[in-house]
């Protein structure tokens, strides 16, 4: 299970979730010609705002003491869990004081970000520091968005614990040798130094209106989202064989930002 705090409001088949263009981020950015063609063909405020994708039952709200391994055996885990209050979880996160300077603080200003653009779902890469300033920045040019910051072996660890079922069930912890897992001193994802799947923890920091298209996490692993700060609207999809062939073809397209799935 990957586990994700959020601070916010190919060849002849691409991936399914395919790993946009990378360039660096540059303070002199100017709307070129990949954000226009990038630009989407339908407003996410409307979509926010229909009835349509206002469905029930489409989640199981729970109280954090019930969920334990027992209900996972006799229920499954068929169905996104909602729970109000992280009370009887076993989860510990920083408090809601907790402000980018101190993610800043905690990884180091030289941490190397992959950030979204959010007009074209493309990746640029910045330094937390420069992060930081755009953040902090109340004339922001672009929307951008952090959604990829692996914390595991950092500072920022130390403010979080996973939920207790996560640690019970989650393969990493469960299954992957430990003393490799152990051995892990580097705290970013550099591939070559990673001794087991350094995907267990990461840190989600969003501006306002950011947009995060449609995707299956890597793997189909199950994840875990708590919002310190802010807010955030999730649009789930169940994973039927029918959905799933519209997500391939829908990916294949290469029409994404043309088409809300």
């Amino acid at each position: 299970m990957s586990d994700k705090v959020s601070i916010s409001p190919s060849k002849s088949r691409r991936q399914l979730r395919e790993r946009k263009q990378r360039k660096l981020y540059s303070e002199e950015w100017a709307l070129g010609d990949d954000d226009y063609e990038g630009a989407r063909g339908f407003s996410v405020a409307e979509k926010l705002e229909s009835a349509r994708f206002a469905q029930s039952g489409m989640v199981r709200e729970m109280k954090g003491s019930d969920l334990t391994v027992g209900f996972l055996q006799q229920y499954g885990f068929n169905i996104p869990l909602l729970f109000k209050e992280k009370t009887g979880l076993g989860l510990q996160v920083p408090s809601p004081n907790f402000r980018i300077n101190d993610v800043r603080m905690c990884v180091g200003s030289r941490r190397v970000l992959d950030v979204m653009d959010v007009n074209t779902q493309k990746n640029v890469e910045m330094t937390m520091k420069e992060w930081e300033k755009y953040y902090e920045d109340p004339n922001k040019k672009k929307l951008l968005n952090v959604i990829s910051l692996e914390f595991s072996h950092t500072k920022l660890e130390n403010y979080v614990q996973s939920p207790n079922i996560v640690r019970q069930i989650d393969w990493v912890d469960v299954v992957w040798p430990k003393q490799l897992k152990e051995s892990q001193v580097e705290g970013t994802n550099v591939l070559n130094e990673m001794m087991y799947p350094k995907v267990q923890k990461y840190c989600l920091m969003s501006v306002k209106n950011c947009y995060t298209d449609f995707h299956v996490d890597f793997g189909g692993t199950s994840v875990w989202y708590h919002i310190l700060k802010g807010s955030k609207v999730f649009w789930l999809i169940p994973p039927t064989e029918k959905n799933l062939q519209l997500y391939e073809k829908w990916v294949l397209s290469g029409k994404q930002s043309d088409i809300f799935f």
